[in-house]
């Protein structure tokens, strides 16, 4: 094999590599988001709007592979959302290769908000109500408002994105809606034990931080292996 063709092989081999790879990283985000919504979300009733959206089938998630939030990525995402009218009511942004820390992701997650309000004046649509989530929002909280931050502990950073008409329908009928769901569920935790959500929590960041170390040390073990023969 002549060295050209030697290294178109090996940069064929490496795209290859990088698309298993990214594929494997898709499919273990979307089972830690799983295991966040199911024992955290559902177990503990934390949130009515994504508890229908789960059991209707009306939950759409992305698992956005890019290291750097991109506002293109998420404003493309939010218009798949917009197309697909009443079938998805709620939205996942999963952003599971991105090392920012929280303040920064809320930053960004403004940032999306604002550009999407923009695009919704000038098409005449309602916007998406949302809201971010990060591995290492608050560990700890003292009245209902700080435990906000607290239940947002999503394995990786998310942006939860809520059709307004949802909201909007969920407010006819319970006016105080926010404030509501705010008490409900500190009353919840308090009275399951916030030590046990607390545990959960923590056990769902082990699993994603395991989990992740493991794919990158599979990726370099078959990439150094790829490279020794050929």
């Amino acid at each position: 094999m002549n060295e050209a063709l030697r290294l178109e092989a090996l940069r064929l081999e490496a795209l290859r590599l990088e698309a298993l790879r990214l594929e494997a990283l898709r499919l273990e985000a979307l089972r830690l988001n799983d295991r966040y919504l199911s024992e955290v979300v559902i177990e503990f009733g934390l949130c009515p709007w994504a508890e229908r959206a789960i059991s209707g089938g009306e939950l759409r998630r992305s698992v956005i592979c890019e290291e750097t939030p991109a506002l293109a990525v998420a404003l493309a995402f939010i218009d798949e959302l917009a197309g697909a009218g009443a079938a998805a009511s709620v939205g996942m942004l999963i952003f599971a290769r991105t090392d920012v820390a929280s303040p920064a992701f809320d930053r960004f997650a403004e940032e999306v908000r604002r550009a999407d309000r923009e695009r919704c004046r000038a098409q005449g649509r309602k916007d998406f109500v949302m809201a971010a989530f990060h591995p290492d929002a608050a560990t700890s909280f003292g009245n209902p408002y700080q435990l906000i931050s607290f239940l947002r502990r999503t394995p990786d950073p998310t942006i939860q994105l809520v059709r307004a008409e949802l909201i909007d329908e969920l407010r006819a009928a319970r006016p105080s809606l926010s404030d509501d769901i705010t008490q409900q569920n500190f009353a919840r935790v308090t009275a399951r034990g916030a030590d046990r959500l607390d545990a959960v929590l923590r056990d769902i960041r082990r699993d994603r931080d395991q989990t992740y170390a493991t794919l990158t040390r599979a990726t370099v073990s078959i990439s150094v292996s790829g490279a020794s023969s050929a």
